[in-house]
């Protein structure tokens, strides 16, 4: 059974900065189901009143949600090749293809993917699989994982003690929002395909025509 949002309030209180390391950590490495978004509005909400301080906290939730991003990444990067040889998951044609865009449009997949919840969390496995590199992964997390947090702490602060009066809506448009996302990522995917396939083929038909000019000239 998952917990409450107020347990996770009051973890908070009383362990403070340790539960919610922990909490945003879980989150990034694609842990399930924590109310993340609702917790930094209660923190925002928080440093209104001098719990915490607001800075500190916006600057604990970057490093922290960043490391486990990065967690993601290197673990795909290192022992990912091997995992999806040994299930011969390229075997898929989706998959293959999946890679190849990833590679090719990486800064726009993985920045607005960290938007977009637990995709974020998949997401940083496909990059380490796919081999998109250290630079643009990090820097991509690092600008996105700043403006994140800090808008939800805002709005926390803003709102004061009603924190609690918005976080169901606040899930809702943060469900919203992921799911446009990840549509709007396989759309466009999928759109870059279609493109190289028609770039190909029309690479291909004039080899043909020649090799039918050379057939008829030897006749």
């Amino acid at each position: 059974m998952i917990p409450s949002l107020h347990w996770f309030v009051a973890q908070l209180l009383v362990y403070r900065y340790v539960a919610l390391g922990a909490l945003v950590y879980a989150c990034a490495i694609g842990v399930p189901f924590l109310p993340v978004n609702a917790i930094l509005l209660a923190l925002g909400a928080f440093t209104g009143h001098g719990y915490f301080n607001f800075w500190a906290v916006f600057l604990f939730v970057f490093v922290v949600n960043t490391l486990g991003d990065l967690t993601g990444y290197v673990v795909a990067r290192i022992w990912g090749g091997a995992i999806v040889d040994f299930f011969r998951i390229r075997r898929a044609r989706f998959f293959v293809n999946l890679e190849q865009e990833l590679r090719g449009d990486a800064v726009v997949t993985i920045f607005l993917t960290r938007f977009a919840g637990t995709i974020s969390s998949i997401t940083n496995l496909l990059a380490g699989v796919a081999g998109v590199p250290l630079k643009t992964f990090l820097w991509c997390d690092l600008t996105a994982n700043l403006i994140e947090p800090f808008a939800w702490l805002g709005v926390g602060y803003l709102v004061g003690d009603y924190w609690s009066n918005i976080s169901g809506i606040a899930d809702i448009v943060a469900g919203g929002i992921g799911i446009a996302i990840l549509v709007f990522i396989l759309f466009r995917i999928q759109y870059r395909i279609n493109k190289r396939f028609e770039k190909g083929g029309e690479r291909v038909a004039p080899r043909r025509e020649e090799k039918s000019a050379e057939a008829i000239s030897g006749r």
